[in-house]
């Protein structure tokens, strides 16, 4: 029987290449392992014994004397061939330099064994051929100085020579090292991919660090402030000064040199207040500052290795390097004489209002600083909050907030914008220790809070995020923070993306990582939405995603994605006829301007985002969407009850502050990425500043990405035209005979109309209203709604052609 021998020759043959790839990729390791202990064990005793001819070696086996006195000589590790290879490769080729060849020749036996992209290795082996040459040539140079050579011939090689010998006489020897650096340092720099720019600017942040640094230690500061480590709480240093006095702090106590603390340089250290407390009178008020937490950074390319790619295609993926990213320029020093004067003018302020307080705790931010005051007994906390707008002008400062009180404090807490704002950059939280060590599964590098320390959250236990915001207060910006903070973090196989932009230009930029990151639809030709109708059929194929993934849950028996991609890592689940198990994504669906579909297609956008943010937690499937129109129209009631986590930036009115919070606040933020976020399970919100990246920031990791080799095609979500027809409409015999004209004329008039079928068709009501249920089926119109036409879903010929080939 032939027929079943077919596949087993198909094998064999299929098997062959890659058995004989197998075969040269170990001989090419072992020969390159004895190349290199030839190399490393070569010595000038052993250069008589190696000026024998490899076509000569063959007469150790006779009884030759001479040979065999040579080859008891050797004391190379390979014996007299070692000697022969190694002279030869030291003394005629390009000296020591050499060493490099079997390092390569394992590199590229191990790539070639491992079926590894080769473009990356060709380039770095060209780079270290380079620079083995240079090396060479310089070290050729280096025997030309003097009457007796510093160095011996080993270090150059023959072809070292040869080059110095050509370069002395072309341009001397000054010349010679002047071009042989210069050509070294650039292939350097080729090699490890350096960008010189953000290099130059990160040494000009170290001097500008130093120079602070010596600077604080010429001028002794007036107020000692104390840094904590984050794991300890928060102890304030109190500066006791008389009522109707200027501020006059005590000179800082002294401490033993090892214990004293440089803001700019040292990290935190725990000071207790014993030593500063001193006898005052009642009648004092104390100032306390304390110092914003400074997060110890780490370099976050020194990353954990990438989590499992996919079982069906895995591609050699590279993470972006922090150095694509800005470097801050601005600094973060506290301007403490600032802050003693918001302090005094803030108690001054109270007292003329018969506000007395006990207290003054100061907590410098970034942008905002925190004044937390403890009243007097028996002063009423409301009296506080209606002096807002006398606290307001008094310290001629906009985006004045009153917590009142601060969750778990005795404290009312009066938030003061900065004189001198601090950028905080998407670098900075990214490399912070928080960011590095955060535990959760799809982390959000979302800025700094007021304290100064980074503010990171998992989306996974969200499970969903609102953002809503005016135009200018940063949402397009904390959108692209959201997305590079987990492409920093995740391999393409753990997320993907579903990115809908009705604006067409805010994200249009991840286009290319579609290859990488993105999940598209199989019914519409578009990989970031800008349409409603794209949008409302793409949140459709979401749904049919997760109700697919909910099947295979069930087949695995698990209750989460976490525990379903874990069995099947470990291989405990077995495909069945009708579920193939495989490693499921997370998906993330990114709503830039949710107001344009809710206009639109409100009924339509509405229900999947509904049903998504209800049920789609368990499997992966986690909503971002954002709007810059807060209003009760946009954020429904239902879409607003699922949606626990939020972030508000600047808006108009209070209004629209409560539409998104809940509560007033938002009305009074700064802009520039100044928000209040919301956590899910939180009571209040934190103030926290957007972290920032600008557009050229995203291009430059977009392109980094997008310039590896991805998957063979996206990911594609499930059809909702094969669920139509799987459905109700089994095929083109259940249909009605002038289903393909009545929907051509429901297009073309863009009215789904059952008496324009009437007239059009020349029908009759039953036949014209179960030709309209049919469209409404293949998801040409849209439901039924009143006495009012149905919308009509598809606004091209073209487009319905589509539907028309799928169905």
């Amino acid at each position: 029987m032939p027929e079943p021998n077919t596949p087993v020759k198909e094998t064999t043959k299929k098997k062959n290449p890659d058995r004989r790839r197998q075969i040269w990729s170990f001989l090419g390791i072992l020969f390159s392992f004895m190349l290199l202990l030839s190399l490393v064990s070569y010595t000038p005793a052993d250069q008589a014994n190696g000026q024998v001819r490899i076509t000569e070696l063959w007469k150790v086996l006779t009884p030759d004397e001479a040979l065999q006195a040579k080859a008891d000589r050797t004391q190379n590790l390979l014996g007299l061939l070692g000697a022969v290879l190694s002279n030869w490769f030291i003394n005629s080729t390009i000296g020591y330099g050499v060493v490099i060849l079997p390092f390569l020749g394992l590199a590229w036996s191990w790539f070639l064994l491992r079926k590894k992209e080769l473009h990356r290795l060709i380039l770095a082996t060209n780079y270290i051929i380079a620079i083995a040459l240079l090396f060479s040539a310089l070290t050729g140079s280096v025997r030309l100085i003097g009457d007796v050579p510093i160095l011996t011939m080993e270090w150059s090689g023959a072809v070292g020579d040869f080059s110095a010998n050509t370069l002395y006489k072309l341009i001397g020897l000054v010349g010679s090292f002047l071009l042989l650096l210069g050509l070294l340092g650039v292939v350097l720099t080729l090699l490890i991919d350096l960008d010189i720019q953000q290099t130059y600017e990160r040494l000009i942040e170290w001097f500008g660090r130093a120079r602070a640094w010596i600077k604080k230690k010429r001028t002794a500061p007036r107020i000692e402030v104390k840094r904590e480590e984050e794991p300890a709480p928060r102890r304030p240093v109190e500066i006791k000064r008389e009522k109707q006095e200027p501020v006059h702090p005590q000179p800082p106590p002294k401490r033993p040199p090892p214990k004293e603390v440089e803001p700019d340089i040292e990290p935190p250290t725990l000071h207790e207040p014993d030593e500063v407390e001193a006898e005052a009178d009642l009648d004092d008020v104390p100032l306390d500052i304390n110092a914003p937490v400074r997060e110890e950074e780490v370099n976050f390319d020194e990353r954990q290795a990438p989590l499992e790619a996919e079982a069906e295609e895995e591609i050699d993926y590279i993470f972006p390097s922090v150095e694509l990213l800005d470097v801050s320029r601005t600094s973060e020093e506290v301007n403490e004489e600032e802050l003693k004067a918001n302090a005094e003018l803030l108690r001054t302020k109270l007292a003329d209002f018969g506000v007395e307080i006990e207290s003054v705790s100061v907590t410098p931010g970034p942008v905002v600083t925190l004044y937390e005051i403890v009243p007097a007994t028996g002063v009423k906390i409301s009296r506080i909050e209606s002096l807002q707008d006398d606290i307001a002008l008094a310290l001629k400062a906009k985006g004045i907030r009153i917590i009142a009180p601060i969750p778990g404090k005795g404290t009312v807490g009066v938030e003061i914008p900065n004189h001198n704002p601090a950028l905080v950059t998407l670098r900075g939280i990214i490399n912070s220790s928080k960011f590095r060590d955060f535990k959760g599964i799809l982390p959000l590098a979302l800025g700094k809070t007021i304290t100064g320390e980074a503010c990171v959250d998992d989306l996974a236990k969200m499970p969903h995020l609102l953002i809503a915001g005016a135009t200018g207060s940063g949402k397009s910006v904390g959108i692209n923070t959201i997305l590079t903070s987990l492409i920093y973090r995740l391999h393409p196989s753990d997320v993907k993306f579903i990115i809908i932009d009705p604006k067409k230009i805010e994200l249009s930029q991840y286009v290319k990582l579609n290859r990488h990151f993105l999940a598209v639809s199989p019914d519409i030709d578009e990989e970031i939405i800008t349409t409603p109708n794209n949008a409302v059929l793409v949140l459709k194929s979401v749904e049919l995603e997760m109700e697919k993934r909910y099947d295979r849950l069930a087949s695995a028996g698990v209750r989460n994605i976490a525990d379903y991609n874990e069995r099947v890592k470990s291989g405990r689940l077995h495909d069945t006829e009708t579920i193939k198990h495989k490693k499921l994504p997370y998906l993330i669906v990114v709503v830039d301007e949710l107001a344009d579909l809710m206009i639109t297609a409100a009924r339509d956008v509405e229900e999947p985002i509904a049903r998504l943010a209800q049920l789609a937690r368990a499997v992966g499937i986690h909503l971002v969407l954002a709007t810059q129109r807060p209003s009760v129209d946009v954020i429904t009631g239902v879409i607003k009850a699922n949606f626990s986590a939020r972030i508000a930036y600047q808006v108009a009115s209070k209004i629209d502050s409560r539409t998104i919070l809940d509560m007033n606040g938002a009305d009074q933020l700064l802009g520039s990425g100044d928000m209040l976020y919301l956590a899910a399970g939180s009571p209040k919100p934190i103030r926290v500043q957007n972290a920032f990246i600008s557009a050229d920031e995203v291009e430059r990791v977009v392109g980094h990405i997008s310039k590896q080799k991805g998957y063979s095609h996206p990911m594609r979500l499930p059809s909702v035209f094969e669920k139509k027809k799987g459905g109700g409409m089994t095929g083109s015999d259940s249909k009605d005979e002038l289903f393909e004209e009545a929907a051509k004329i429901i297009v073309r008039h863009q009215q789904g109309s059952v008496s324009l079928l009437q007239r059009r068709l020349k029908v009759g009501y039953s036949r014209a209203a179960r030709l309209i249920d049919e469209l409404e089926a293949a998801g040409i119109v849209g439901p039924f709604d009143g006495s009012k036409a149905r919308e009509v879903l598809v606004e091209t010929d073209a487009e319905l052609d589509v539907i028309l080939r799928s169905l």
